[in-house]
């Protein structure tokens, strides 16, 4: 479940927290990406990050689903983040 007082304030923390620290091992996006600036995030690894600042602690990325039409996806696009799914380039 998501939290409702998870704000684009918060959603902007969590990826300045990401910028200084890096992706975490094993937090990577495997199909979407969260663009800001030019750059791409994981999605649930922002939403995550976020929750620490309202609610004092990250909240757990298996506890949410993430993806087209998810409640968490929903969160981020109603703060105004664009939402990309990754393009798989195979090398024949």
């Amino acid at each position: 479940m998501i939290p409702e007082n998870i704000t684009k304030e918060h959603l902007l923390k969590a990826i300045e927290e990401i910028d200084k620290e890096g992706i975490r091992k094993g937090r990577q996006s495997s199909t979407y990406d969260l663009i800001y600036k030019g750059k791409s995030y994981p999605p649930k690894l922002v939403l995550s990050l976020a929750n620490k600042f309202p609610n004092g602690e990250e909240l757990d990325h298996n506890s949410f689903l993430g993806g087209h039409d998810t409640p968490a996806f929903k969160v981020l696009q109603e703060a105004g983040f664009d939402i990309k799914k990754k393009t798989i380039v195979r090398l024949n």
